[in-house]
């Protein structure tokens, strides 16, 4: 018996859930990977929906889709495989380094040294025409779609795009919103932009926080309403206010700096006139100073653990007004703080926090010409602090991404007027949703 024919409507689903089938699977493999056990579990029965969905319009759609794939010499259509793009390009597509060769290694965080592995766009060269891009955007794989505007107007990337387009989202993508898992492993966001970014020759980890921004500010506006309810405090009265931000209302910020070939920008430092050549991080790059950030941390907490215990431990030896039974419990309360200390300092054993070299040393991609990565963490480590204060400074006022400043009004029963904040914008924001 012939195979019922599809409308174009079920054609258009059909393409829609094998993208989506395709990068649950990919993003199964890595989450096994990290032996994220419960998000397995949860990826697993959000990709059988997926099956169960395709199967129903389709039973065939699947085992085609397989064909296909290995007809293309097992290059993914729908971006999820492991061998992307970037990798198949030649040497001489890559960026040309002045200096010797980088070092990739990844020091040791209990040695303070950030890991120093660059981005993909920052080490190799992708040549996409942005008629690639247009005519992936107006296939019929996706329903709908916009195309977004980038802060960074591209200047970031090596390839200068600075339009993306993206879909909007579905009913299918609220099965992303609403999983608890997903906020808890802080990878709600990583899965909606893999879903919805057409060009699947983009990887999302590879965008600027800014620009990533603008995308999640458009799928949860367009979505879900300009409405965004949040609680803020007033700076005057430390009252919390309920009150609705008007999305539509955030603009991006002006981005005039231009990038080099790498995606890079200068800066001249104002006393060792040293030109520095520095890049804005990717949302993984972020991730990764943070999770530096986190380890640095049990060190500076084990120290503050040994402080407070020795200054208990000399205030019972003194003290006439407290009981042998008190002492005795107090001395157990120090032994496990001891332990605690020592169990922070087997993760990291930092005595402060380095998170100002630590994001110097994944900005600064060049100084005077030299890429070299050890070059690079010694200079930094020795630059001038006011050196290194405007150079910080510069890169964060000319930051891309959108602004958040908002102004909230102030109800009359508080006094009326208005006042000055900024809208906190992270993978939160789509948690009130997921709570309905």
């Amino acid at each position: 018996m012939a195979n019922k024919k599809l409308t174009e409507e079920q054609q258009n689903q059909i393409k829609t859930l094998l993208a989506n089938n395709e990068m649950l699977e990919k993003t199964l493999r890595e989450t096994q990977e990290k032996g994220r056990k419960g998000s397995v579990e949860q990826i697993k029965r959000a990709q059988q929906e997926v099956i169960d969905h395709i199967n129903s319009i389709d039973p065939t759609a699947l085992e085609t889709a397989k064909k296909e794939k290995k007809k293309a010499n097992n290059i993914d259509l729908f971006g999820s495989t492991d061998v992307s793009i970037f990798d198949m390009l030649d040497e001489e597509d890559k960026p040309v380094v002045k200096t010797e060769k980088e070092d990739l290694t990844e020091p040791s965080v209990k040695d303070a040294e950030v890991p120093m592995n660059v981005d993909v766009y920052a080490n190799t060269e992708t040549v996409i025409a942005e008629e690639t891009m247009f005519n992936e955007a107006t296939s019929d794989s996706f329903a709908q779609y916009d195309v977004i505007q980038l802060p960074s107007n591209g200047q970031c990337y090596k390839n200068k795009m600075d339009r993306i387009p993206v879909a909007y989202l579905t009913a299918y993508d609220e099965n992303i919103i609403t999983s608890p898992n997903l906020y808890k492993d802080g990878l709600v966001i990583d899965f909606l932009l893999k879903s919805k970014i057409v060009n699947k020759d983009i990887n999302p980890d590879d965008l600027v926080s800014g620009d990533v921004d603008a995308i999640t500010l458009f799928l949860r506006a367009t979505s879900y309403g300009p409405e965004f309810p949040i609680v803020v405090r007033d700076p005057d009265t430390g009252e919390q206010i309920d009150t609705t931000v008007d999305l539509t209302t955030l603009k991006p910020r002006e981005f005039k700096l231009i990038g080099d070939e790498n995606g890079w920008f200068e800066y001249e430092t104002p006393i060792k006139k040293d030109k520095i050549k520095f890049r804005y991080l990717t949302r993984k790059q972020e991730k990764q100073l943070q999770k530096i950030t986190e380890l640095e941390n049990n060190g500076t907490k084990a120290y503050m653990l040994d402080n407070e215990r020795e200054m208990l431990s000399g205030a019972i030896l003194s003290d006439k007004l407290i009981s042998d039974a008190d002492k005795k419990a107090i001395k157990s309360a120090l032994s496990v703080m001891e332990n605690w200390s020592k169990k922070l300092k087997e993760v990291n054993d930092s005595r402060f926090n380095r998170i100002v070299t630590n994001s110097l040393q994944l900005q600064v991609m060049a100084v005077n010409g030299n890429t070299d990565r050890d070059f690079i963490r010694k200079y930094i480590n020795s630059m001038p602090a006011r050196d290194s204060l405007m150079l910080r400074r510069y890169i964060n006022e000319n930051r891309p991404g959108i602004n958040f400043d908002i102004e909230v009004e102030r109800p009359e029963s508080l006094g009326g007027g208005s006042f000055s904040t900024f809208l906190n914008w992270d993978d939160s924001v789509f948690l009130n949703i997921a709570e309905l």
